[in-house]
């Protein structure tokens, strides 16, 4: 028994021996930022900041974005004729705008302030500092308002300098300090930001309101006030411990860190003594406790015990890791309990039982022999995405009972995974009765988007089989329609060491997704991107220009295109031609020609969607001509 239990101690100093080695080298360092992601509570929004934002309502008052420079001048006159402490705005005016005279104005504005102005300067990618315009030149200070993301995307740590010059938080914190009698303490390190809550925690005023001598000046007297974008359109937003939050909120809480001297302290030595002590308890307990049951019992309570102090500990501002001295329990008590683990196995079960739900079992069966495929986090890909859903779809179902609808989606489903697997596609996600997959990761594939139109066209075909079983049983026929998009995104598995989804995000997804939409305004049932085309466009495939547009939430037009399925190529072959030359009358904005042309295609074939929707268009523009027309049709709708 003596024996024995020097065997255990001896296993627990190796453990603690172990860990604290894996500690000092920065294993596990993204998942240790997670747990402590999960330690925020929500505080009391700091009274000393207010944010004017400049919001949809601002936008659409104003009418136009960027908005006029002279707007920001009306801004700081009338935030700082209140007494505001500092003013910071959130806004980059490294260059002149359209309007001159505006550019003077808000420097005279910024001139005649009595309230402090500070205004940001970005730090690019080569090291050089982009100022703001010299017209701007009367401010009290400027700081780069970059903002430094985790691997996964997410804002947790700030610097406050960059080769001396100090970002726009600290700059606002300097200025503040000053006005409020303040000693900083500025450490020389990276920060952990000290959110005091999610989105909107933070006092918010619209400029709109501002502007229109809405908000009373107690609101602004002695306060921080930081002027940023907070509309969606704009998209400064990201991911935060606390969720998505807007850039200039971001930036109020790196303010508030810094004056609230909310700096957490990050006690690693005490870390470090936690491994080696728990790791050693442990050792004593497994041979005091002889049922593995109770064991592992005791174990699960000393768990939560430290995890709750953790919490605390957090809360008063000191950060004492979560992850290790637990892990010095857990560990400890694994090794001595089953010395026989085999982490090879280990690896090749969890990939296994991750990917098998949105892999096919062939590539799983790669991942295995190279799991360096895989890697927690994303990084930036070039993939080809694919959106499917069936059209009218509630309109099918309330025709079921529900065993036999989950049945018919089931088998509906089932089919179109095949199709993608066999075309080494990932299953992204199934939403009710749509899917989302892509191609190109994890494994490379250099022909991603001829994959993709391919599975698209089978699916399209396999559709057809299935009506035609569905028939027979007196079973509704569906149909569906499919976009793809083609662009760089981030890939990977986002999430926590614990939970996590191999998935893509990024601004080619949500175009994808868009594309998809589209199918049922031309009525086809394949739509791509111009990224797409252009990776395919030498392939064998039958390819449509549909139109140039402006989809919902993006400022760039593209041009679309149909991929034509082979039970369409007929109908579609017949009309080519005539169909591109009413399409580019239509570009030009010569609506008559363009008319005469559709109405002459749909008097021979009358069924072809696009033909159908653009001859409506040009039967709207000759009754009300846009006031101005590039060939870009706008889309108000998803």
């Amino acid at each position: 028994m003596l024996r024995q239990g020097k065997v255990y101690i001896v296993t627990a100093l190796l453990s603690a021996a172990l860990l604290t080695t894996m500690m000092l080298s920065g294993w596990f360092r993204h998942g240790r930022e997670v747990l402590i992601d999960f330690m925020y509570t929500k505080r009391d929004a700091p009274s000393h900041t207010l944010i004017v934002e400049i919001d949809e309502q601002t936008i659409t008052s104003i009418g136009q974005w960027p908005l006029p420079r002279s707007i920001y001048g009306d801004l700081v006159t009338k935030i700082a004729k209140n007494g505001a402490a500092v003013i910071a705005i959130d806004i980059n005016f490294k260059e002149r705008s359209q309007n001159p005279g505006d550019d003077d104005t808000f420097g005279q504005a910024i001139k005649n302030s009595k309230t402090p102005i500070v205004l940001t300067a970005e730090i690019q990618p080569d090291g050089s500092i982009s100022h703001p315009i010299s017209p701007l030149g009367g401010i009290t200070a400027e700081g780069f308002p970059n903002i430094f993301t985790s691997s996964d995307g997410e804002v947790r740590s700030t610097r406050l300098t960059i080769q001396d010059f100090p970002s726009l938080a600290l700059a606002v914190s300097r200025l503040y300090s000053q006005h409020s009698y303040q000693n900083l303490i500025i450490p020389d390190m990276p920060i952990r930001i000290a959110y005091p809550g999610p989105n909107r925690t933070y006092p918010f005023v619209s400029a709109s309101e501002v502007l229109a001598d809405k908000i009373p000046a107690s609101f602004f007297k002695d306060r921080i006030i930081f002027i940023g974008a907070t509309a969606k359109d704009l998209q400064d937003y990201h991911k935060t411990p606390v969720g998505i939050m807007s850039g200039v909120e971001i930036q109020a809480a790196i303010t508030t860190t810094i004056v609230d001297d909310a700096i957490y302290k990050n006690l690693q030595t005490v870390s470090l003594i936690l491994i080696i002590i728990f790791a050693l308890c442990v050792g004593f307990l497994v041979m005091a406790i002889k049922r593995p049951l109770f064991f592992v019992a005791i174990i699960i309570a000393l768990v939560v015990l430290y995890s709750i102090s953790v919490f605390i500990a957090f809360d008063m501002g000191y950060i004492v890791d979560l992850f290790y001295p637990n892990l010095g329990f857990i560990f400890t008590g694994a090794l001595v309990l089953s010395v026989q683990y085999n982490a090879t196995e280990k690896e090749k079960v969890f990939i296994q039982d991750t990917f098998s739900r949105y892999l096919a079992p062939e590539v799983i069966k790669e991942l295995i022999s190279n799991p360096e495929a895989i890697k927690l986090g994303g990084k930036k890909e070039r993939l080809t995405i694919l959106f499917s859903d069936i059209r009218n779809f509630t309109t099918v179902s309330e025709t079921m009972q529900p065993e036999q609808l989950t049945r018919f989606l089931n088998a509906y489903l089932s089919r179109m995974t095949r199709v993608i697997f066999e075309h080494e596609g990932v299953i992204d996600k199934y939403i009710g009765d749509a899917i989302m997959a892509f191609w190109g990761a994890p494994l490379p594939n250099l022909q991603h988007a001829q994959d993709t139109i391919i599975s698209a066209l089978e699916m399209i075909e396999i559709l057809h089989e299935f009506n035609a079983q569905n028939e027979e049983i007196s079973l509704p026929a569906i149909n569906i329609g499919i976009g793809v998009n083609t662009g760089e995104v981030t890939v990977g598995n986002m999430g926590s060491e614990k939970r996590f989804d191999y998935t893509v995000m990024g601004d080619s997804v949500n175009l994808a997704s868009r594309l998809e939409g589209l199918t049922k305004i031309y009525r086809v049932n394949i739509i791509i991107g111009e990224q797409t085309y252009k990776e395919i466009k030498a392939s064998d495939f039958l390819i449509r220009e549909l139109d140039r547009v402006q989809v919902k939430g993006k400022k760039n037009a593209v041009t679309i295109y149909e991929v034509v399925p082979t039970h369409s190529k007929e109908r579609v072959q017949k009309i080519f031609e005539h169909f591109n030359r009413g399409r580019n009358y239509y570009y030009r904005g010569e609506w008559q020609k363009a008319l005469t042309t559709f109405s002459a295609i749909l008097a021979e074939v009358e069924d072809d969607g696009p033909t159908k929707l653009l001859e409506e268009r040009c039967e709207q523009f000759l009754r009300e001509p846009p006031a101005q027309w590039d060939g870009v049709y706008e889309l108000t709708y998803k």
